[in-house]
């Protein structure tokens, strides 16, 4: 990221950002609602375009189809409830260029590693809050991507689950993913 600036009417959200992540890092944006966190990600994302300044991917301008590679867990939950926690990743998957029998197992070993893989076959309209964001976090891991972006992957889960979700955050890291984690959490 290269100095970023950002301004919505006359509020300043972001003013000469700059960062490098790389492959195998964790960064954490620390910040107060209404710091520019979520500003940032959806800068990213491409959902809003910088007044100025801009980001790299692997020392070049992002290339078509570079969002394929990164995976997102939004603030705001991003899940079909009326869908079966497994119907979620496989759709989450497709999206992402799985299919057959890979995006089999990888829905089930997400699942899995986020703790879900007993309730896989019922729909999410029906999951407490904690395990709604862990599928979340699940839709953003299930095609193994090399960036993964959070936006407050914990807020309203219990201290359990939020260990569970910064351990799969660390081993994400460790095994060459970069992470962006975006939180008000000071722990």
């Amino acid at each position: 990221v290269l100095d970023l600036h950002k301004r919505f009417g006359g509020r300043r959200a972001l003013a000469g950002l700059s960062f490098a992540l790389r492959r195998g890092e964790v960064l954490g944006l620390l910040g107060p609602n209404g710091a520019g966190k979520s500003t940032l990600v959806r800068l990213l994302l491409g959902l809003e375009a910088p007044d100025a300044g801009g980001f790299e991917v692997d020392g070049a301008p992002p290339r078509r189809g570079w969002l394929r590679r990164v995976g997102v867990a939004p603030q705001e939950l991003a899940l079909y409830e009326e869908l079966t926690g497994r119907e979620n990743l496989a759709l989450f998957g497709r999206l992402q260029g799985l299919a057959g029998a890979e995006l089999l197992a990888r829905a089930a070993a997400t699942l899995e590693v986020v703790g879900l893989a007993e309730r896989a076959g019922t729909r999410v309209e029906g999951w407490s809050g904690g395990m709604k964001r862990r599928l979340n976090l699940a839709a953003a891991l299930v095609h193994d991507p090399d960036l993964i972006v959070l936006d407050e992957p914990t807020t309203g889960v219990d201290v359990a689950s939020r260990a569970a979700i910064l351990d799969e955050v660390r081993r994400r890291a460790a095994a060459g993913a970069a992470v962006l984690l975006a939180t008000h959490h000071l722990e």
